[in-house]
């Protein structure tokens, strides 16, 4: 019988990264003098998929902010190790760890950075390294989805995917297995997808898979 694995993001599902996205914007934007950008909405917009600028405009009386300057700015600090300290913990991984172990899966992170070497390091400084088998780390891509490319040759009809965005729900579509939805993320519940599952929190999925154990055992 072949061990069935549960795949689990990591930046927005077991890791909160809207600090650090909402502080390297309001740190581009301070460094000019400009306003300072309220926390509450920026979550609330980002969530809706709007790009950063759009937010800024929309929430900055239709402040316009040089795009080009502002990816330069924010692409060498997006995995710096200063602003990777923003991130926060999102409820207790080793829990859900140990209770997907009690159900039988083998447990792999499987995350999408520029540097895995970052990756691990903040893993470990948040006491994070046992709660995964395994850690898989891939580049993103401009176009296409690189956690599909590498799952599609990896894949059992019983094995599972959890994260918060339509890159875990596209691999869940395409591979005939369950996708679990998080919205602890930086996307809204509108880019799950129709046949997704819904959940707060990785957390919560964990626990319904407890719940449930026994009974989902094929595509829904």
């Amino acid at each position: 019988m072949m061990k069935k694995t549960a795949y689990v993001d990591f930046d927005g599902t077991v890791v909160d990264v809207m600090p650090r996205y909402h502080g390297i914007l309001e740190s581009y934007l301070k460094k000019d003098n400009l306003i300072e950008l309220d926390y509450t909405e920026y979550c609330f917009l980002k969530r809706k998929g709007i790009k950063d600028h759009e937010i800024v405009y929309r929430l900055c009386n239709g402040l316009k902010i040089d795009i080009e300057s502002y990816l330069e700015f924010k692409r060498p600090n997006l995995e710096s190790s200063f602003w990777l300290k923003k991130d926060i913990i999102i409820g207790s991984p080793k829990d859900a760890y140990n209770k997907l172990k009690c159900l039988g899966y083998n447990v792999v992170l499987l995350t999408q950075r520029n540097y895995e070497k970052r990756l691990l390091q903040q893993v470990a400084g948040l006491g994070l390294d046992n709660c995964f088998d395994e850690v898989l780390v891939v580049k993103p891509l401009l176009r296409g989805n690189a956690k599909l490319n590498v799952l599609k040759d990896k894949i059992n009809s019983e094995d599972i995917i959890i994260g918060d965005s339509k890159i875990e729900m596209e691999c869940a579509d395409f591979l005939y297995i369950n996708g679990f939805f998080v919205e602890s993320g930086l996307w809204g519940t509108t880019f799950a997808g129709e046949k997704s599952l819904i959940f707060k929190t990785y957390n919560l999925v964990v626990d319904f898979l407890l719940q449930s154990s026994g009974k989902i055992n094929s595509r829904m």
